[in-house]
């Protein structure tokens, strides 16, 4: 895990600067790990606002907390029967356990460490010498499911969100066939003759995928597009459109 993977929960809520926010969605575009956590990530906080500016909280409040966060992790001994048991047709991703509750019990934090400052402040009358702190709001505009090519087994969703009236395009791929060398999914927004490019990303051993992008409506794109390009620095389509969907 580099470095840049860090940054992850700041860059969901928000905190990073507009340069470091640039850097790190340029890092998420070619790191398989990042991508599957945020995808995880997003679920986990679906429909939640979360003040960006964590404050401190008492030292047993986050004891508290990050000691609730944890023991919702334990393993629950399963009852005696005599029954035989089923086996289970879910099959999990091997990933490392301790990842997302550590990155959910932080993102819970961040939200607790915040409401127990707005209450303290309520009750002590200051005068304001900052701003305030911005509220992040997310709230999920439209979803699409891209159609595949003939004969091919590739899933994927697009879904438009907004976040505090900035628009982001969340692209969430599955059962694609692994590139080869310098080979890349290349995610294209296009209006009529024109095409701009919006994510780019190579699968993980799974066979799924997942680009981010921030992009203005009013440009008027009416479709969303997935090619296989050479690699990574096509300017205009140069594969077969391998999923799309009208906007």
């Amino acid at each position: 895990m580099s470095k840049q993977c860090d940054q992850l929960i700041d860059y969901i809520n928000g905190q990073l600067t507009d340069e470091e926010t640039k850097a790190f969605e340029a890092h998420l575009e070619t790191c398989s790990e990042c991508q599957e956590e945020l995808a995880e990530l997003n679920m986990l906080t679906d429909d939640l606002g979360f003040i960006t500016e964590p404050v401190e909280p008492e030292s047993e409040l986050k004891d508290r907390v990050l000691s609730a966060a944890f023991e919702q992790q334990a393993p629950v001994e399963a009852p005696q029967t005599t029954e035989p048991i089923q086996e289970s047709t879910i099959h999990q991703k091997p990933k490392r356990n301790w990842v997302l509750p550590a990155m959910a019990a932080a993102l819970f934090f961040s939200l607790i460490a915040n409401v127990y400052s707005f209450n303290q402040l309520a009750g002590e009358p200051q005068v304001p010498t900052e701003p305030e702190p911005e509220i992040v709001v997310h709230s999920l505009e439209q979803q699409l499911s891209l159609q595949p090519g003939a004969d091919l087994p590739f899933q994927a969703t697009a879904s438009l969100v907004n976040k505090n009236n900035q628009n982001d395009l969340i692209v969430q791929a599955e059962n694609l066939t692994q590139t080869s060398e310098d080979q890349v999914y290349q995610v294209w927004l296009i209006r009529g003759d024109e095409t701009h490019r919006a994510g780019t990303f190579t699968p993980t051993a799974d066979g799924s995928g997942m680009s981010t992008f921030t992009f203005d409506p009013s440009m008027g794109y009416d479709t969303i597009a997935i090619t296989i390009e050479p690699d990574a620095t096509s300017e205009t389509p140069q594969g077969e459109i391998v999923l799309s969907q009208e906007l």
